[in-house]
C-alpha cells in the first residue's frame, strides 16, 4: 500500500524503499511493473539490467466508447467488429462492438462501441485534444461503416506508455535481461511474453512456482 522508490540487494537479501521512509525486507522480488518503471528502481542496484529493460519501447493507446440507437446504423452488425489493416491508411485502428461482444453492455435497442486509436500506428492521434479526437472518430467510423449519427455519449481513455512493443529480437533481448538478473529477481508481465490478460495471467503463475521452488 505504498510506492516503491528503490531496491537494494543486501547480503543475498532485498531491500525496498517506500515512500513514507520505511523499508521492506525480502528473500525475493517480482517486479511485475512495466519495463520503464522496473528500470527506475533498478538503476542504482544493477545499471546493466535497468539499460536492458529500458530498450523495450512502449507506445501510447487509447479507446473511444461510443453509444447509439441500433436503428442508426445502416445495416445490421454482423461479428464483433473489425481491425483496419495499416495499408488502408485510416486514422483509428480497430472498432469493436462491446454490446455484441458481451451481453449487458447496453440497453435494449442500443449498441455501444469501442474505437482503438494510438499505438505505434497512429501516434500523432493520441495527443488530440478530447474535441478534436471524437471528430476525428466519428468521421472515420462514417468512412469505414457508413454511420453518420450522432452518438448518444462518448468516453474516451487514454493510456500512455500503456503498451509494450515486441520489435525484431525481442526474445533475444529478454533472454539477456533475465541472465542479468540475480539469483531471487523475477521479471514478469506484459513487456515480456504477451500483452494479453491470459499471457499475463500465465506469466504470474510461472513466476509464483520459480518463487516456490526457491
Amino acid at each position: 500500500n505504498a510506492p516503491v522508490l528503490g531496491l537494494r540487494e543486501m547480503a543475498g537479501r532485498y531491500e525496498l524503499q517506500l515512500s513514507g521512509g520505511e523499508s521492506l525486507s525480502a528473500d525475493q522480488v517480482a517486479l511485475a511493473t512495466p519495463a520503464y518503471a522496473a528500470a527506475d528502481l533498478l538503476a542504482a542496484a544493477r545499471p546493466a539490467l535497468a539499460e536492458g529493460l529500458r530498450r523495450i519501447r512502449y507506445v501510447d493507446t487509447g479507446t473511444v466508447s461510443l453509444a447509439y440507437r441500433a436503428q442508426d446504423f445502416p445495416s445490421h452488425l454482423k461479428g464483433f467488429g473489425y481491425v483496419i489493416a495499416r495499408s488502408d491508411g485510416r486514422r483509428i485502428n480497430a472498432v469493436t462492438w462491446s454490446s455484441k461482444k458481451w451481453p449487458g453492455r447496453a440497453p435494449e435497442g442500443r449498441v455501444l462501441m469501442r474505437v482503438f486509436f494510438g499505438g505505434s500506428r497512429n501516434p500523432a492521434v493520441f495527443h488530440l485534444d478530447d474535441a478534436e479526437l471524437l471528430a476525428l472518430v466519428q468521421e472515420e467510423l462514417r468512412i469505414t461503416m457508413g454511420l453518420a449519427a450522432t452518438p448518444l455519449l462518448s468516453r474516451i481513455y487514454r493510456w500512455p506508455q500503456a503498451a509494450p512493443q515486441y520489435d525484431v529480437g525481442h526474445l533475444d533481448r529478454l533472454a539477456a535481461l533475465e541472465f542479468l538478473c540475480p539469483p531471487g529477481l523475477h521479471l514478469t508481465g506484459s513487456a515480456y511474453r504477451g500483452v494479453g490478460i491470459p499471457d499475463c495471467i500465465a506469466q504470474g503463475e510461472r513466476t509464483a512456482k520459480r518463487v516456490a521452488g526457491r
